[in-house]
């Protein structure tokens, strides 16, 4: 079975949270301001950017080197600052409700050679894995059609005869996402593929493309909300609100047999038994045995899924079948629906088949989303 260990770190633009997707709206949104100087003279450093991994949140410092976000909702974030000539410098924060945090952030001088970034043999086997790393990274379903890496120049492959592959950049990628509306850049840190097993992590930041006209923003917005639904952050944002079956989810637990098989020891679980909540903060662990089986039922499955799965033979499902399998015990699900550790999971079937050209911005959600009341359009809760 294809499986997906993917929690990379998104980063974002320097725009601010729209009120339409605003996550946790309930809780009391956090503050971050301080510096960004030079490392060896302390010289302020203007026009870099800051900004928080997994959204669309950020700014540019000013001439004094000074920074200010706010209306941050609480979560677990990688504070991420980026400009040329200098060393990215990613920090790990958590906030809380209405925190308000200060940073000074010293960046090292870094020297690129343009030979190394741009020259390279880029012959017919680069161009081979070029398109292996796109349907890994970029991913092969419907909405794969419309994205493109706009400079690809800047990978370099690596593969070895038992089936290892990995990939470098050695500049970020700038990624054109024309079925979703959004332009990336991409900073990858690591990428490693072998056997059926995926995983990468990266900071990367988004920005809304211009619509040409209405119809065009329609059709975004129509996409946004499909690759919304159904996803593992849907799943787990509805999970921590114990409203799974009013979201369209089915869960259950399967173990292993003494053969490793799973599928006849496979049962209904109450959701309160493998999400707990820590404290007051809106944070919660989750944990549970061997793996979840999850059925989204208010989406049938991508048509290209079956020969994506090895099983080109069948029709499309009518409902779309995820697992889910832990990495360590437990793991912190943060109030944005997000898993706080990296490389904390790995997915399995239909979540692992929805890679880059299905992700939107971790603040995203569709129009009026609350996981008490959201409903599918066309699609009836579970009984």
């Amino acid at each position: 079975m294809r499986c997906l260990c993917i929690f990379s770190f998104i980063s974002i633009t320097i725009l601010v949270l729209s009120a339409s997707q605003v996550l946790a709206q309930s809780l009391a949104p956090a503050t971050i301001y301080g510096t960004v100087v030079d490392y060896h003279t302390g010289e302020p450093l203007h026009g870099a950017h800051v900004f928080l991994s997994g959204t669309r949140i950020g700014t540019v410092t000013n001439s004094s080197g000074w920074f200010n976000i706010s209306r941050i909702p609480p979560g677990s974030y990688r504070l991420v600052v980026s400009i040329i000539g200098y060393e990215r410098a990613p920090v790990e924060i958590v906030l809380r409700e209405a925190e308000q945090r200060t940073y000074t952030r010293r960046l090292k001088p870094v020297i690129y050679q343009m030979n190394e970034l741009y020259v390279g043999n880029l012959d017919n086997r680069w161009e081979r894995y070029l398109d292996r790393f796109e349907r890994l990274f970029i991913g092969e379903t419907a909405l794969a059609d419309k994205v493109v890496i706009l400079n690809p120049e800047v990978l370099r492959f690596s593969s070895r005869w038992w089936g290892r592959f990995e990939a470098e950049a050695m500049a970020p990628l700038i990624i054109e996402n024309r079925a979703l509306g959004y332009r990336i850049v991409y900073h990858l840190e690591e990428f490693y593929h072998s056997g059926t097993r995926t995983r990468w992590t990266g900071d990367s930041h988004f920005e809304d493309i211009a619509p040409a006209n209405e119809e065009q923003a329609e059709f975004w917005q129509h996409n946004r909300e499909e690759a919304f639904e159904g996803s593992l952050r849907h799943f787990l944002l509805s999970l921590t609100q114990l409203q799974l079956r009013q979201n369209g989810f089915l869960l259950y637990e399967s173990r292993r047999d003494l053969h490793g098989h799973y599928r006849r020891n496979t049962f209904r679980i109450n959701p309160e038994r493998i999400v707990r909540k820590i404290g007051d903060d809106h944070f919660y662990h989750l944990n549970f045995g061997d793996r979840l089986e999850i059925i989204y039922a208010c989406q049938g499955e991508d048509p290209r899924y079956p020969r994506w799965f090895e099983q080109k033979n069948r029709a499309p499902a009518r409902v779309q079948t995820s697992y889910l399998q832990l990495n360590r015990r437990p793991v912190t699900i943060d109030p944005n629906g997000e898993i706080v550790e990296t490389y904390g999971v790995t997915r399995f079937g239909y979540h692992s088949f929805q890679r880059m050209a299905d992700k939107t911005p971790k603040e995203y959600r569709p129009e009026n989303y609350d996981p008490a009341t959201f409903r599918v359009n066309n699609c009836r809760p579970l009984q």
